[in-house]
């Protein structure tokens, strides 16, 4: 181990803090995880990783170890939920692994998770705290000093906040207050695959669309388990109402329109709990100092491209080399990796955006989108050959 290499502090044990620390790990440098949490663990549910994403977990080391429970769909299908007909598909068989040379994968977040934690466990260089979240930190040139809510503080030479959407070292950093609220409405469940009715997707990662919602199914953990994604744009949000909204009743409401088969997916997922989307604009003042930041504390999204997750660790892999190559320069290579970063991550957030609009499209946009849809060669990647090549 170089003894000139930085001290680097990271805030949040999620995929993007992990995948941080491991980057480095595999560059020599130490670093040191911080977890609000009392445990490393992660919530949520399936994860869509483009090969852009294996890309980043070959370099890891880690893409073996994801595979073991991945799967792989045969295509990404779209689909009227007012009608059931199928208005398009990508084909990810062996063309399409050719060309992006990485496959398509499917998995469950806490086995992406799981896997960089074991990866992190095997690193001297990485040391993993728990129960401490990050409150304040005092940049002081040459160091930084974080101080955690239990009173206690750490001094290094880099501070990482990997600390997600309502980050403190955003805050510190930029300032710019709460993330933007999308008024879009998200309910999950996971259920086994005995249990579902309609097997005729059974391979596949499918997307029924209509207007003002989407739903998603994919199985996950080697097939045994189906994972379900209920999505609606909240009429109440949209008339003014900003709290107590895209409850179970509005789910219902909003889906009342769709096919039986459609409505008859909601079974699968939980009505107990729900996720209101949020994201950013975005802004590049990611980097200050010796302080920069990574994934959702950098440039939240919403999940109509998938690449919340990917993006992260896309990030970790950029961050990594950048400080890798620094020398003693730790200000420019924060520098360096935000303008290696920024372009690409504001095109992702903002066509997330486009694409979640074109999903809940109503009357004639609905008709120009099912209609261009169907005009689509299942075998033509050009649509998505900016995100799927990466880095």
């Amino acid at each position: 181990m170089n003894a000139n290499k930085p001290e680097i502090l990271i805030a949040g044990g999620g995929i993007g803090g992990l995948a941080a620390a491991l980057a480095l790990a595999h560059k020599g440098m130490r670093s040191q995880v911080f977890e609000k949490a009392p445990e490393f663990g992660e919530i949520g549910f399936g994860l869509q990783l483009g090969p852009n994403a294996h890309h980043m977990l070959t370099r890891l080391g880690i893409a073996e170890a994801v595979e073991q429970t991945a799967v792989f769909p045969n295509a990404l299908i779209e689909i009227d939920a007012l009608t059931d007909r199928e208005l398009t598909r990508i084909n990810t068989g062996d063309a399409f692994r050719k060309h992006f040379r990485g496959p398509y994968m499917v998995v469950h977040r806490r086995d992406l998770h799981g896997a960089l934690l074991d990866a992190c466990r095997a690193h001297a260089e990485i040391t993993l705290h728990t129960s401490k979240q990050l409150v304040r930190f005092e940049d002081r040139g040459a160091s930084i000093l974080a101080h955690f809510a239990d009173g206690a503080t750490c001094s290094g030479t880099v501070l990482i906040g990997a600390d997600g959407l309502n980050s403190c070292v955003r805050e510190n950093v930029m300032g710019d207050g709460p993330p933007r609220v999308s008024g879009h409405v998200t309910y999950r469940g996971v259920v086994p695959v005995d249990e579902i009715k309609d097997k005729s997707h059974f391979d596949d990662m499918v997307i029924w669309v209509g207007p003002g919602l989407h739903l998603v199914q994919y199985r996950l953990r080697g097939g045994t388990v189906m994972n379900n994604v209920a999505t609606l744009d909240s009429p109440r949000f949209a008339a003014g109402q900003k709290i107590n909204f895209g409850g179970p009743e509005e789910l219902l409401e909003v889906y009342s329109h769709t096919t039986p088969h459609v409505q008859e997916m909601l079974s699968y997922v939980g009505k107990d709990k729900n996720w209101v989307l949020c994201d950013r604009e975005p802004r590049p003042e990611w980097s200050r100092g010796n302080v920069t930041l990574l994934g959702d504390a950098a440039h939240p999204t919403l999940q109509y491209l998938a690449q919340g997750a990917v993006m992260a660790l896309e990030d970790a892999v950029v961050l990594a080399e950048k400080l890798a190559a620094a020398g003693a320069d730790i200000p420019a290579a924060l520098l360096s990796y935000r303008d290696a970063r920024y372009l690409r991550t504001a095109r992702v957030q903002l066509t997330s955006r486009i694409h979640g609009q074109i999903m809940h499209a109503r009357g004639g946009a609905r008709d120009l989108r099912n209609h261009l849809m169907s005009l689509r060669n299942p075998d033509n990647f050009s649509e998505v050959e900016w995100l799927y090549r990466g880095i």
